[in-house]
């Protein structure tokens, strides 16, 4: 096989500006290993987690090397049972390859395959099984789903190593229109631009800027690239981006960032040294909010079932190595509850803003989310600063703690903290602001005083409770928020129920007297029960 190098004036479809996904965010690597959990299994944690989308499906991805290891020798198993899942959570598919250490093959086709430095992908000898995989793949899923990606972070590692940026751009463009050619519907991402703590963030802005000056303008419908580096560095990263992007004339290409996270662990060299358990599941919050607010159109966390590999991508998952949920699984459902079916979202106010990964971050952060006609905030301050928050509509607001205080049941319960405010003068004044943030709500008395009679579907005993009370659902499979209340209104629990049959919530600390388990639905319907602690 020879390098393609070519001076051929291609015919290229303009590039269309697509419709506002259907999903904000999604999680990214949602597989561990078909080992560990059956596909149902792992995909009913996103779903569970309130993920509409979900990116580099591993092993149950269309990467041609799985698809169609040998010429007409397709393998559809985890790919179907992935794509056509019950829950109705969209899959991004990426194309030919994963990409990165150990993949020997890259765009190659998988039977001619090779490693010498003369292998490449090759117009003449390849554009046929190429364009037959693309056919194929296509063409059984594009009822599923309308994006696809042409492999991952292509820049940074395309094996074999030594293509030249016109030879990548040629290649892009080709799998382009030929993806269009057999789907005018599909929206084409730009393969993922790298960025880590490990790798300096100019790096994927210069390979963005060869790959355009090189004519790949017209290869994407929507741009797409990865951030690793600390939750403060995010809004000026994603500025560098959109300023490329721009000089190229792509102002209205919509951005994706379809990777990025922490670590809960700070020992690996990918992970920023502030991770913590409690600052991973602070920066599901600090790190899709910032993005958005800057103009991102989807922001994906990597990943939902952790490694254990603590020197690399170990714990940066919603669920640990061995499956179970972390602070960060609750703090990703309640940001997926609360806040992220928002249709006008802004920063009303950024602190300090840098490129360097070990310092920044100080001051206010701001940002202010329109859900459902209301209007929602997020507040954060690491050096503990105030902020008086304006515009308030309504007399009283809601305040939670966005990390869980605790877990509980080995983690399938968390417990929030959660007060209410009554307001004067549309404006109230927070002193006690920290670098994990707030979710500030208007409170809706109307939503909240529509009552949906659960009594027939739930069992909540002992009454009175001296230590834990238990709530039986009797295989009531809906999704339920519920809140123990003091008889003055204040939240002082806040748990999740997810289609489990019973409930156990320890009120051992609480002090004697009467208190509220209110239970909500997605719909705000709810009902209210009495429990007395003795």
């Amino acid at each position: 096989m020879k390098i393609f190098s070519f001076t051929t004036t291609l015919l290229l479809f303009a590039n269309t500006i697509c419709a506002q996904a259907p999903f904000k965010t999604g999680i990214n690597f949602p597989f561990r290993d078909p080992n560990i959990a059956s596909i149902n299994d792992f995909i009913s944690k996103l779903d569970e987690a309130g993920a509409k989308s979900m990116r580099q499906l591993a092993y149950a991805d269309v990467y041609w090397r799985i698809i169609e290891p040998t010429d007409n020798n397709w393998n559809w198993t985890f790919a179907d049972s992935a794509f056509n899942n019950n829950f109705g959570i969209t899959p991004i598919p990426e194309l030919f390859a994963l990409m990165g250490p150990g993949d020997t093959i890259g765009i190659q086709v998988p039977w001619l395959a090779c490693t010498s430095p003369s292998c490449y992908w090759d117009l003449a000898t390849d554009s046929v099984s190429t364009k037959d995989y693309l056919f194929n793949v296509i063409n059984r899923y594009k009822g599923v789903t309308k994006y696809w990606e042409i492999a991952n972070e292509f820049e940074s590692a395309l094996p074999p190593t030594g293509l030249s940026p016109i030879a990548k751009v040629n290649f892009l463009n080709y799998t382009y229109n030929w993806i269009k050619d057999i789907d005018t519907a599909a929206q084409v991402l730009f393969p993922g631009l790298i960025g880590t703590c490990g790798i300096p963030f100019s790096n994927a802005t210069n390979n963005l800027d060869i790959l355009l000056s090189n004519g790949g303008a017209n290869s994407f419908d929507i741009m797409n690239y990865h951030d690793y580096n600390s939750w403060w560095t995010l809004p000026l990263h994603y500025d560098s981006i959109k300023s490329v992007m721009n000089n190229y004339g792509l102002n209205n290409i919509p951005i994706w960032v379809t990777e990025t996270s922490i670590s809960s662990v700070n020992q690996s060299p990918i992970t920023p040294t502030y991770s913590s358990e409690d600052e991973q599941a602070a920066d599901v919050f600090r790190r899709l909010g910032l993005l958005w607010a800057k103009g991102a159109e989807v922001v994906m966390w990597h990943s939902n079932w952790s490694s254990s590999d603590l020197n690399g991508w170990g714990e940066f998952g919603l669920l640990n190595a061995i499956g179970k949920k972390k602070k960060a699984f609750h703090s990703y459902r309640l940001l997926n509850d609360k806040v992220t079916n928002f249709t006008n979202v802004t920063a009303l106010q950024y602190g300090n803003i840098t490129d360097d990964n070990l310092i920044g971050g100080d001051g206010v952060w701001a940002i202010q989310f329109t859900v459902n006609g209301a209007k929602k905030w997020m507040i954060w301050s690491p050096d503990n600063q105030t902020y008086n928050l304006n515009g308030i509509s309504s007399s009283e607001i809601i305040v939670t703690e966005v990390v869980p205080t605790m877990l509980q049941n080995l983690g399938e319960l968390a417990s929030f903290q959660v007060d209410t405010t009554l307001i004067s003068g549309g404006n109230h004044l927070f002193s006690n602001l920290s670098s994990l943030p707030i979710l500030v709500e208007e409170y809706d008395a109307i939503a909240a005083s529509i009552l949906e009679d659960f009594t027939n579907q739930l069992n909540l005993y002992p009454n009175p409770v001296k230590q834990k009370v238990q709530i039986d659902f009797q295989n009531f499979q809906e999704k339920l928020t519920l809140e123990i209340t003091t008889i003055s209104g204040k939240t002082i629990q806040r748990t999740r129920y997810s289609g489990l049959e019973k409930l156990s919530i320890d009120l051992t600390t609480l002090s004697s007297g009467i208190y509220f388990l209110k239970v909500t639905d997605n719909n705000n319907k709810a009902s209210i029960f009495k429990i007395l602690k003795e």
